[in-house]
């Protein structure tokens, strides 16, 4: 079992604790972790009511704070030199199956001490206790794409930006139905938490999400604020028979931006017919030209919303979700498969959670993984050959183990392999991860 306990270079210190939730007077060592790691993305730093509320955030979501300090520092009075929090919520892997994640998040190292072994040590760390603790796997949305494949993380969703040109006769090419009401931000209060859980739920790779979207779909988050109304908007659909199956909250982008556009920020619906009626409510806003959004589904599915599909335009797509298997068995078996079958995988993990040759059997879409050698019928040589990076890449099955193949990140043992194992990873709906962390 890879060791728990850290090893920093001389004159560090790591320090791991909880953020109590109380406000950062009651509570000075979260509040000033909390303005580092603003300060380590270029984010002002909150104070007052903005830092509480954010404290407040950390809390409800069972975060575990863990910070570098100069030794001899005091976590009460002085700045971290690295951050890094860890917490844990479900991951939804398809057809209502859930596991529990560790979720990594506020990564961040001071400039003047990168290249100190401070992120290799907190994520190590963080990783080894969330194996003991028994989390099937740990996850994580990375601000940039090559720091985490050397700690065993795959990219397994990814997210794009979008621009739709609303002008003229912007028509759906399916029906509408129901009704959509724009509502004021508060009304979302326990409607947006109801219909946001059914969605996750039908969303494979999707997280249950922070604590803080509540504040954002409510319109009451209070950093970068000043006492400001953020001016947003907010729109509920409701079916025939009056249920609400989905909402949207959006800004309009202001009168100095060309053409006139408003800007998406959350987009959640429960049915193919709720999408439709936001997307077509969205369409038809008086005066607006474009909307944009940031957080979009890579599926497509927007093209085929419009009867003319150039009307949406691609502007950026990346990775999004990032996954590290920590228990191969655990992890296999919580999920749901496309296909039956067979095959033995021999996982390569240099820091040795994953590592070794798994017999994955699939009967009736139900898993049964073991160490090779405990399979029926004696052990047997690998079918396919992969680093813990690209079985964690697939494992949602957003990502296919055959153009992996392709790629030469996967060695295939017995002809066919890769197919045969994405094929047994398919989804039934696209892979998505609703939010970021």
């Amino acid at each position: 079992m890879p060791r728990t306990d850290p090893v920093l270079p001389d004159g560090l210190a790591l320090h791991r604790f909880d953020p109590t939730g109380r406000p950062a007077a009651e509570d000075p060592r979260a509040g000033l972790f909390v303005r580092t790691v603003e300060r380590g993305f270029y984010e002002p730093e909150p104070k007052g009511t903005a830092l509480d509320q954010l404290l407040g955030y950390a809390h409800a979501d069972g975060r575990t704070y863990s910070g570098v300090y100069e030794a001899g520092a005091d976590p009460v009075a002085d700045r971290p030199v690295g951050t890094f929090s860890g917490f844990d919520k479900p991951l939804h892997t398809g057809r209502r199956r859930q596991v529990q994640a560790r979720l990594v998040s506020e990564v961040t190292v001071s400039p003047s001490h990168r290249r100190r072994g401070i992120l290799r040590t907190l994520m190590e760390t963080e990783l080894a206790i969330a194996a003991e603790r028994g989390v099937p796997l740990a996850a994580l949305t990375a601000s940039e794409a090559t720091i985490y494949r050397r700690f065993g993380f795959g990219a397994a969703t990814t997210v794009r930006s979008v621009e739709v040109d609303v002008r003229g006769d912007a028509a759906l090419a399916g029906p509408v139905s129901g009704r959509v009401e724009l509502v004021e931000p508060g009304e979302l209060a326990e409607l947006g938490p109801r219909l946001y859980d059914e969605a996750h739920l039908q969303t494979p790779g999707s997280v249950q999400r922070m604590a803080s979207y509540g504040g954002h779909e409510t319109d009451t988050i209070e950093a970068g604020r000043h006492g400001r109304d953020s001016g947003l908007y907010a729109a509920v659909h409701h079916d025939d028979g009056g249920t609400p199956r989905g909402y949207v909250t959006y800004r309009f982008a202001g009168w100095d931006t060309e053409p006139a556009t408003i800007r998406v920020s959350l987009l959640f619906a429960t049915t193919a017919a709720s999408t439709r009626a936001l997307w077509s409510f969205l369409a038809n806003l008086d005066l607006i030209e474009r909307v944009t959004w940031r957080g979009a589904p890579d599926d497509r599915l927007l093209e085929h919303l419009f009867v003319d599909h150039r009307r949406v335009r691609t502007t950026h797509q990346e990775d999004h979700l990032w996954l590290r298997l920590l228990d191969v068995p655990a992890s296999l078996r919580g999920r749901a498969y496309a296909r039956d079958g067979e095959l033995t995988l021999r996982v390569h993990d240099r820091l040795g959670h994953a590592a070794g040759d798994w017999n994955l059997a699939v009967s009736g879409g139900e898993a049964d993984v073991v160490p090779a050698g405990e399979a029926a019928g004696g052990r047997r040589g690998p079918d396919l050959e992969l680093d813990v990076a690209d079985l964690s890449g697939v494992y949602l099955g957003g990502v296919s183990a055959e153009v992996l193949r392709q790629a030469g990140r996967i060695a295939e043992h017995r002809r066919g392999a890769a197919a045969r194992l994405a094929g047994m990873l398919a989804q039934d709906r696209p892979v998505h991860c609703m939010t970021g962390f």
